[in-house]
């Protein structure tokens, strides 16, 4: 069993040896010192055991656990042979408790802590006594913890919207600390295909290399402690291009420190007539997390009803045998929705595009942003001794190139390539493709062929230098 031993009996266990006479019990708790947070969903439980170090089995043991302090943590605690609700369990009867194995009694359960326990500590004490006199004595502390500001209302974990159209965004959040504030910040992160349809004097806007855009936002308060606000964010609006889209939420103290509020050099300032406020929460808000992993900045998910069609070129590769031929492959957005690789398609392992050399062809120059494969399928990780980044003679290439794989409608990615064609009179063809393909309204456009044409006789064209 996994868990932590603590011990206190009437004996000093560091100078007395356990005799027939001081049998002492022992009670093991799962988890000595439990930590919750006011936010926390689920329910937590530590169990409770109880074992002897004499040498004889003891049959008549009762275990008395007091939990009546948790009253002030949680209105559901439950303990073990509590029948009248009191939090005070009494167990009788248990055993044969034999020296060395813990029998379970049971385990003090605790529910939903209370937002007014926010930074209190209560002490759960547990004893054990048998008739022959043997007792042990245990405690363990459950801590709420402080939490911070956390924000709590949002629009919903999942929403759709049509290109153009526009979201309404509710927000709010709750200081889960003991200390009043004077103002908060609220952080706003919009993905590429998604602005604020309100421009608060408040607030800054931050256009970040990834596309996406941060609206910092200072609020005055005070805000009280253990206490929760609403804030009326306006709206978001999603652009004609907008496809997999999402809304990432937090709050926190202003910080007073000086490099906390320098600014950044693309940083904006709103011009909107309004202010962005926060009002102390109505018990009728509605749209308030209930997720498990209240612990993790929100998020809300904006899927638009959009399509995005990805396209590559592939080409012909003409000339006599050891002639170095050029050519360029493309991946091309034609829209008209934009977007970032997803988890499914795997660009962080392979890029945007996959390159199959034809056989009877040698790379002699990649681009640097193309990774050199000794096959020419995209292999389960990178083997050793791989041609690598912009290497040649490999027999495949996955090739990437753009900050956080998004690629815009309208934009395409070039990459130029050097062959030497080897006199093999293998003339089967090569493939380009790209890995964005999920959910592509015509992926027959997602793969293009590498052809070689050899030309037979007259003089070979110098090799490159």
């Amino acid at each position: 069993m996994v868990g932590a031993l603590l011990i206190t009996t009437a004996t000093d266990a560091g100078t007395t040896r356990p005799d027939a006479v001081t049998r002492p019990l022992v009670l093991v708790v799962d988890t000595p010192r439990e930590e919750m947070f006011p936010m926390d969903k689920d329910t937590s439980s530590n169990g409770i055991w109880v074992s002897n170090v004499g040498r004889a089995s003891l049959t008549d043991v009762t275990v008395t656990i007091d939990a009546s302090a948790l009253k002030t943590v949680s209105d559901d605690v439950d303990v073990p042979c509590d029948p009248d609700g009191d939090l005070i369990g009494s167990c009788r009867g248990i055993g044969p408790v034999r020296r060395g194995t813990p029998v379970r009694v049971g385990a003090v359960r605790v529910g939903h802590p209370k937002t007014s326990a926010t930074g209190l500590s209560r002490q759960v004490r547990i004893t054990a006594s048998a008739g022959d006199g043997s007792h042990g004595t245990q405690r363990y502390t459950t801590l709420v913890r402080e939490a911070g500001q956390v924000f709590d209302r949002a629009a919903g974990t999942r929403e759709r919207l049509a290109p153009g159209g526009t979201l309404p965004l509710p927000g709010g959040f709750t200081n889960f600390t003991r200390t009043a504030l004077p103002s908060v910040e609220v952080r706003l992160t919009l993905s590429p295909g998604l602005s604020l349809t309100e421009r608060f004097r408040n607030c800054t806007w931050v256009r970040e290399e990834t596309r996406r855009t941060t609206v910092k936002c200072e609020v005055e308060g005070p805000f009280a402690p253990l206490s929760s606000y609403d804030l009326d964010l306006g709206a978001v609006r999603a652009s004609a291009d907008a496809l997999r889209e999402s809304i990432g939420y937090e709050v926190g103290a202003w910080p007073t420190d000086a490099v906390g509020s320098l600014p950044l050099d693309d940083e904006r300032t709103g011009d909107g007539p309004g202010e962005l406020t926060a009002l102390p929460r109505p018990s009728t808000t509605t749209h308030l997390r209930a997720d498990v992993e209240a612990r993790r900045p929100l998020r809300t998910a904006v899927g638009v009803a959009n399509t995005t069609d990805f396209a590559v070129t592939g080409t012909t590769l003409r000339g006599r045998p050891g002639d170095v031929v050029r050519a360029e492959f493309t991946v091309r957005n034609l829209g008209p929705g934009s977007r970032e690789g997803t988890q499914k398609e795997g660009l962080g392992n392979y890029g945007p595009l996959w390159l199959s050399v034809p056989p009877g062809v040698t790379v002699v120059h990649a681009p640097p942003t193309c990774f050199g494969h000794r096959t020419g399928r995209p292999p389960k990780g990178y083997p050793p001794r791989e041609p690598g980044l912009g290497g040649s003679e490999g027999r495949g290439y996955s090739c990437g190139g753009t900050s956080g794989q998004f690629l815009a409608a309208g934009k395409e990615l070039r990459y130029a390539f050097e062959f030497r064609l080897d006199a093999s009179g293998d003339l089967r063809s090569g493939f380009v493709t790209t890995m964005y393909q999920e959910d592509d309204p015509h992926p027959e456009n997602n793969t293009a062929r590498v052809v070689v044409k050899e030309r037979q006789g007259g003089r070979r064209s110098p090799p490159r230098p």
